[in-house]
């Protein structure tokens, strides 16, 4: 039995592959390693949910594959906003952590959602809650529906593709979604510990992309058209376009490797991480008509359906 000693020092962290560079040894321990974790949860700047998500979601599996999970938190200030703000979001409540809560939680609807595990069984209505707070900034109606489409066709991959057994819709995964209004920006994590995209693209038996290497296969994921031949391949190529039109941040992050949009497109090798993350950063004040994502008559007809079904509804999302 092998142990794991994992630091995690937020005074040290500002991006995500910062925190998978810490995680990334974890991922080798087997049923009955140990993996003891030390959390520093003092930041110079701020603490974000989307960086909490990834710990939360490699403590979760590690203990799902039969790995003893310990740790301890450094220089714990429990009347830090840091704290109270890790607690606010269900951090501590994800990794089982127990912490009693010594100050009133204000109602968090069109703001943020906590950290919250989804499968099949309520895809609805965390999406339906994370469209409150698209809503909630008056974001331009095709970038609404735009963001709605991309953000469905990324949590939809995650419970139907990240398992490696061939059963689809059998997959889960973790989420969050913060406002930053003063910055006006939302950022949305969606975190999986499955197959990867490498697996989940080359190995389905009727798949075009069998021998494509992982970077490769990374890389190929955010085109159009590319699937496993189980779905129509255009999600993530939707959702990188959306990226890049709004001038925001795509990153995509399977194994070894991660997939960054902003200005430029790149794939960089990066410590490992089980499965598949997609982070996303919006910039609520620039608006991407939906002619920039959808070109072709058959994808526009599903938007104009998709466009009047929403707004017809938003009523009902209060």
């Amino acid at each position: 039995m092998a142990n794991f000693p994992i630091t995690i020092d937020f005074r040290n962290i500002s991006s995500h592959n910062q925190i998978v560079d810490a995680l990334s040894t974890a991922f080798d321990a087997v049923a009955n390693d140990t993996v003891h974790f030390t959390i520093n949860l003092n930041t110079y700047s701020m603490l974000y949910s989307d960086h909490l998500v990834l710990i939360g979601s490699a403590v979760n599996y590690l203990r799902s594959i039969g790995v003893i999970v310990s740790g301890n938190f450094d220089d714990f200030r429990t009347d830090s906003n840091q704290v109270k703000y890790a607690s606010r979001v269900n951090f501590f409540e994800q990794i089982g952590f127990a912490y009693a809560e010594d100050f009133q939680r204000q109602n968090a609807s069109g703001r943020f959602t906590e950290i919250k595990r989804f499968d099949d069984s309520n895809t609805i209505d965390i999406h339906r809650e994370i469209m409150n707070i698209l809503i909630k900034d008056a974001i331009n109606n095709d970038m609404l529906i735009v963001l709605d489409y991309c953000l469905w066709e990324v949590i939809d991959n995650t419970v139907r593709h990240s398992q490696s057994d061939g059963t689809l819709s059998n997959g889960n995964g973790y989420i969050s979604c913060q406002y930053f209004p003063r910055n006006k920006q939302i950022r949305i994590i969606i975190a999986d510990n499955g197959q990867g995209i490498h697996k989940a693209l080359t190995t389905h038996p009727n798949s075009k992309y069998k021998l494509l290497n992982e970077a490769e296969a990374l890389d190929q994921s955010v085109e159009n058209g590319v699937t496993n031949s189980t779905g129509r391949g255009f999600g993530l190529w939707a959702t990188a376009t959306l990226i890049s039109e709004n001038g925001g941040k795509l990153i995509i992050h399977s194994g070894n490797h991660s997939l960054e949009i902003d200005n430029n497109k790149s794939v960089i090798n990066t410590s490992k991480w089980q499965g598949v993350y997609t982070y996303i950063r919006v910039n609520t004040d620039i608006a991407v008509t939906y002619d920039k994502i959808f070109e072709d008559s058959t994808q526009k007809n599903s938007f104009e359906e998709r466009y009047a079904d929403l707004l017809g509804n938003l009523d009902d999302l209060w």
